[in-house]
This record gives structure tokens, sequence and C-alpha cells, in this order.
């Protein structure tokens, strides 16, 4: 459940970014890009629930007086670890065997899909008389005749080109005629037209990249790696340092922190 709580904040943290994309999509797309996005990041959070869990639960028997009713029955600190133990082997066994299953590339995969589902939505309503950039392109067109864009302003990458008329053909392909193509590399290149045909979909990569599926097996396995350490650091931590609830939550962050760091070093490294 914690880390299920993880995955819906760091959500809310990506919707400022995917909002007008997600609330533009059909309601099935919508619903199984959160489905997989759930599943995914509170699969990705385990190691944090873990953190969250052992502290807080550690915390609740110091505030009913468990712990030395416990050391008072001879329960050792290593007795009272294996109670733990059980319920974190479960999850650690989840953690591992997803590890080569539960991948950030296929999350980016689907996101990078949506976006082209809604584009394809999005350019066959392109407004009139504003500057819209979205995708990487930029469109400005002064007014709509049925499916045709006159007046048009239309830059991508390197590429500049203005234009008597624009229609979108769907699957990224644009169809320009009667104007200019600018482009911008070493040098300057102005190219005039009668019709010319930009598909936007070749610049792009489509297909799960296989250098990234490497590394977010890698990041998985690390992950794994590292949890049990986390696990013990804070249970032996919380049992003998923490008195208070707020030296718990002190703790957590701490870990949480430390957790996330580590993950983001190895993303950069990679």
């Amino acid at each position: 459940m914690a880390s299920f709580l993880l995955s819906l904040i760091l959500f809310t943290l990506q919707f400022t970014r995917l909002g007008t994309i997600l609330l533009g999509l059909p309601p099935e797309d919508l619903l199984g890009f959160l489905l997989v996005w759930s599943v995914f990041y509170t699969y990705f959070f385990l190691p944090d629930g873990i953190i969250l869990a052992t502290a807080f639960l550690i915390n609740s028997f110091k505030e009913r007086k468990l712990i030395h009713v416990f050391y008072s029955f001879r329960i050792s600190e290593r007795k009272l670890l294996y109670f733990f133990f059980i319920p974190f082997l479960s999850v650690y066994l989840l953690l591992v065997g997803f590890s080569q299953t539960l991948l950030e590339e296929k999350v980016a995969f689907v996101r990078k899909n949506l976006v082209y589902k809604f584009q394809e939505n999005f350019f066959k309503e392109i407004p009139t008389k504003t500057f819209i950039n979205f995708g990487g392109v930029v469109i400005h067109a002064e007014e709509r005749t049925g499916n045709k864009l006159r007046n048009i302003f239309f830059k991508f990458g390197e590429i500049t080109i203005l234009a008597k008329t624009l229609e979108y053909r769907g699957n990224g392909l644009f169809e320009f005629s009667k104007g200019t193509v600018i482009t911008e590399e070493e040098k300057i290149f102005v190219i005039r037209f009668e019709k010319y045909l930009l598909n936007i979909r070749q610049f792009e990569k489509k297909e799960l990249r296989e250098r990234r599926l490497r590394e977010s097996k890698f990041i998985n396995i690390a992950n794994a790696l590292i949890t049990p350490f986390l696990f013990l650091g804070v249970f032996y931590t919380c049992l003998r340092k923490c008195n208070r609830i707020t030296h718990s939550y002190a703790l957590v962050s701490a870990f949480i922190l430390f957790h996330q760091i580590i993950i983001f070093i190895m993303k950069i490294l990679l």
C-alpha cells in the first residue's frame, strides 16, 4: 500500500506534463496507461514501501510498550527480525521475480504511443491564427478550409516551411503545397516547391530501444540487490535509535532519499 501511494504521488507530479494528453485520450487508453503506470511504479517503489512499513511497525510496537514485553519474554532482536523477515521475503521475491518483466522502458513506450494517438487527433483540429507548439512541432495557420490549413508557418527541428496550404494526411505525414523549405544545418538552404511531403515519424523511434531495455533490467536488479541492506538498516536503526515518531519520520525520509539518490546516480552512469 505504501508503494502504491508513492506511485500515486509521482503520478500527480507527472500529471502537470501529461494532463493535456491524458484528458484528450479515449477512456480505454487512459485506463490502460494508468494500469501500466501504477503496476510498474508500485513495483519500483517496493523498497521504499519496505522502508516505510518496517519503520512504522517498529514505532507502533514502541508506542504500545511491546518491545520491552518482547525482551522480557526473551524474544531477542534476532527473533524479532525473523518476525519481520517473513513478510519482507514475500515482497522481496516479487521484486526479484518481476525484475526482467516490469521495465521502465515499457512504460516509456506506452507513454510515447499515447502521445502519437493524441497527436493524430490534435493535428486534425489545429486551431488557426495562433502559434501551436506540440511534440517539437510549431504551427501557425491563418485560416482553415475543410481539412486544409492556409498560409502556413511550420517548424520542426532544423526545418522551417512557409506554404500556401497544409493538409495532414495522418500518421505524422504532412502535405504542403506552393511554398518554401528552409533548412539550417552547416549552411542555410532555401528550396521552393509546388508540393512537399514531410513525415515527422521518420525522425522518431517507435520501437522498444534495446539499450534502454538493458538499462531498465540493470536498474531493477540493482533495486533488488540494495533492498535487503535498506531493510536491515531501517530495522536496526529504528529499533535502537528511534524513540519518537519524529525520529521515525526523519529515518524514513533519509533512507528513501538515499535509495532514490543511488538509483538516480546509476541512471546517470548508464
